[in-house]
């Protein structure tokens, strides 16, 4: 029961990240969002397409089919989870060390999203990695593999 219940957080948290990193990119691609270029001085991009591609592929996409895969219980869905729950962070991480060296006047507003969604990739990677722990460490222990062999070589009189 209480798998059931983090698999549900993990399908809500999600699709909350999935759709709003999906619309996030639209919004940076079409310019709804005003993204000023100064942000962008001194990293590898000259505009905000790569870095807005990026937060719906990577980000939005890994989200989405975190979500649709975690439902079942299948540890391809746990896994899926926690590889989302990694990019999340690791995609807050490199946007944090690209925008914020230019200040603004939207700093604190910017490090406080980036804070958000990282604590929320947290939560993810957590929760899925606890999942992980309760459902599959039994079957993949290598311990049970070494008392496996060991119990194969004593039958066979090695020693």
């Amino acid at each position: 029961m209480k798998q059931k219940r983090i698999r549900i957080v993990l399908v809500v948290l999600e699709v909350f990240i999935a759709l709003s990193a999906i619309a996030g990119g639209i919004a940076l691609l079409t310019g709804a969002i005003p993204a000023s270029l100064d942000g962008l001085r001194g990293s590898p991009f000259v505009d905000y397409t790569i870095p807005a591609l990026l937060l719906m592929v990577i980000v939005g996409g890994g989200m989405l089919l975190a979500a649709a895969t975690i439902l079942t219980t299948h540890k391809i869905g746990v896994l899926a989870s926690a590889f989302a729950g990694l990019a999340m962070m690791i995609f807050e991480i490199v946007e944090a060390d690209i925008l914020d060296r230019v200040g603004g006047s939207a700093l604190l507003f910017t490090v406080a999203l980036q804070a958000f969604y990282f604590t929320l990739g947290l939560a993810i990677f957590v929760l899925s990695s606890s999942l992980w722990m309760t459902e599959h460490r039994s079957q993949h222990l290598p311990t049970s593999l070494l008392a496996h062999s060991f119990t194969r070589l004593r039958r066979a009189r090695f020693f």
